[in-house]
């Protein structure tokens, strides 16, 4: 177990000075008859991250306003997200749970909770700042995922409007290529108003490529859109 909890300190780049609070962090409910599971230090953590997300999105996002930034971090700190990034971490395959969890997949809200204690842990045997880190680091890509999500949906969303406005309908979205290696992968979308190409756009995922689409359009079609 020790030789296990190394190599997962060694993915987090953290090393504790108190090991069984780690040990601590990763005891589901469902195992802690005689010694305490991850639940306090779940509850600290969730603090932890939401305070580092909420202040990283005050500090990069200075033009945003109070509700685009409490979407985006809803968003970042959700069971769904926090669980996939734990299952990135690999927390599920250390965790102690009890005879009724065993042998199959655990759920996204276990490996989510495993992952705020986690943080949580790190808070309580470094400080702020050591807990602060890892939560950017890990939550880095998501972060960028969610902002992307958020830009992409504004672009096709004030494209829509005008579109409407002008009696066309919705617009229509197409992905007419994927190019490069799976790991590179670059899209090209075109976006149709009543049936008519109005912009092209790439991008690394599909909605960014819509996204850009929906820009060029914008920049064609409804100059005057903000």
């Amino acid at each position: 177990m020790t030789e296990e909890l190394h190599r997962l300190q060694a993915r987090l780049g953290v090393q504790f000075e108190n090991l069984e609070l780690l040990r601590r962090a990763l005891r589901h409910a469902s195992a802690a008859e005689t010694e305490p599971s991850y639940e306090r230090l779940e509850f600290l953590g969730d603090a932890v991250v939401g305070m580092v997300v909420a202040e990283h999105l005050f500090r990069t996002m200075p033009g945003a306003s109070e509700g685009e930034m409490t979407v985006i971090k809803s968003g970042v700190v959700s069971r769904r997200t926090l669980g996939r990034v734990g299952r990135r971490l690999a927390l599920q395959e250390h965790l102690e749970v009890g005879e009724g969890l065993q042998g199959r997949p655990y759920p996204l809200s276990i490996v989510s909770g495993a992952y705020e204690a986690v943080v949580g842990a790190v808070f309580v045997d470094q400080g702020m700042r050591a807990a602060g880190d890892l939560v950017l680091r890990t939550l880095a890509d998501e972060i960028e995922r969610v902002c992307e999500d958020r830009h992409a949906e504004g672009a096709k969303s004030l494209l829509q409007q005008r579109a409407q406005a002008v009696g066309l309908g919705i617009p229509r979205y197409e992905i007419i290529s994927a190019e490069g290696p799976d790991h590179e992968v670059e899209f090209q979308a075109v976006v149709l108003i009543a049936g008519r190409e109005c912009g092209e756009g790439r991008g690394r995922t599909k909605k960014e490529a819509e996204s850009n689409a929906a820009r060029q359009a914008l920049e064609r079609h409804y100059p005057d859109a903000e």
